[in-house]
């Protein structure tokens, strides 16, 4: 990497640059040397995205394979997903490998049925395939965009369909299911996980991220800012923003969830080392994905209930909610959706009731 340190740095303390020779497309020679950065990690970072533009004016457009659209794609775009994104769109390139050394230019429909029937006999979801030709779409529509390659292979790219397949029922606890759960429950922590599952419908991700620091025991506040995931290869568990911009809020606590998280608070803040931004769910760690799905699989097993899946408590904190007379918006804001009609896609079947009691109402005026 040629990065350089500046004998005369900026008003604002830059003082690395980057310096590069290359040949254009033309044969021309050029000596570019960059701005000042802060950091010599930045002047590297920058250095190796000004390579990757040359590389691109130099490149024959019509060689463009799929990996290499792939690799600038992700390369392009890896300041704006998460980094758990990130990993899941690599695991579902993994499956577009057998063509990824095909030219964009040169992808004909006898190769993508022939990619197709590659990719069906695989032993996996119908969604998880769909999501891979995703995938592959944005690929195309990204060469498109930046080499101006074909992308009429994209009309012949087409979701694949189960004729036999039927909505799968939305598993959920009523409130009578869910105090029988919450009966055989022998350890305190975990009875405040599944009361605050259940009756304020966060996101696996979101409680597991929850600290002290959260909680605002004055205003009677949960300030729900950030998700944690483990399934980011090499980290042991990783820490962002929530799912969507809306699914940051800030939740009432309901008054008997406000009375258990103080009785766990004054438990934790017995050990010397305590401080607020210890896991509210785990201490030091946070509790594990499947720690929790194991207990509830145990629960479950001892209360003799059908066993739900932890995302269904949020589903039954919904289910809830509807029953008790809550509008679409407020369950909608309550669970940090980031629109009504996603709120009104999954649980609009809750609203059934609602509908028959419109037609009374229309047949009796």
């Amino acid at each position: 990497m040629a990065v350089y340190k500046s004998k005369t740095p900026t008003k604002d303390g830059r003082m690395y640059f980057f310096r590069i020779k290359y040949k254009d497309l033309l044969g021309n020679n050029h000596d570019y040397s960059s701005q000042k950065y802060k950091t010599s990690k930045e002047a590297k970072n920058e250095e190796a995205l000004y390579r990757i533009d040359v590389q691109k004016q130099k490149t024959n457009f019509s060689n463009i394979t799929i990996e290499n659209a792939f690799n600038e794609y992700i390369n392009q775009h890896k300041k704006e997903i998460k980094k758990q994104s990130i990993s899941k769109i690599y695991d579902k390139y993994e499956h577009l490998k057998p063509i990824q050394n095909i030219k964009i230019n040169s992808f004909n429909v006898t190769q993508l049925n022939q990619y197709l029937n590659i990719l069906e006999k695989e032993n996996l979801s119908i969604e998880y395939k769909n999501k891979i030709l995703g995938i592959l779409k944005r690929i195309i529509i990204y060469s498109n965009k930046y080499y101006n390659t074909q992308d009429n292979i994209i009309k012949f790219i087409n979701n694949f369909k189960d004729p036999n397949s039927q909505k799968k029922e939305m598993d959920f606890y009523t409130y009578d299911e869910y105090k029988q759960f919450d009966s055989v429950i022998d350890n305190f922590e975990f009875h405040v996980l599944f009361e605050i599952l259940y009756f304020m419908g966060l996101r696996k991700g979101e409680l597991q991220a929850l600290t002290w620091k959260d909680i605002n025991f004055e205003k009677k506040e949960i300030a729900i800012t950030k998700t944690l995931t483990s399934k980011i290869k090499g980290e042991k568990w990783t820490i962002s923003s929530p799912k969507t911009k809306s699914s940051n809020r800030i939740l009432p606590i309901p008054k008997n969830i406000e009375n258990d998280l103080k009785k766990l608070l004054n438990n934790v803040q017995k050990f010397q080392d305590f401080n607020i931004n210890w896991f509210v769910f785990g201490n030091v760690e946070p509790f594990r994905e499947n720690t929790i799905q194991n207990r509830n699989k145990k629960y479950s097993e001892l209360a003799k209930l059908k066993h739900i899946r932890v995302h269904d408590f949020r589903h039954s904190c919904a289910s809830l909610l509807i029953s008790k007379g809550a509008s679409i918006t407020l369950v909608s804001k309550y669970l940090g959706h980031s629109k009504v009609s996603v709120t009104l896609d999954i649980y609009s079947h809750f609203y059934k009731s609602e509908l028959i009691d419109i037609t009374k109402l229309i047949s009796n005026l």
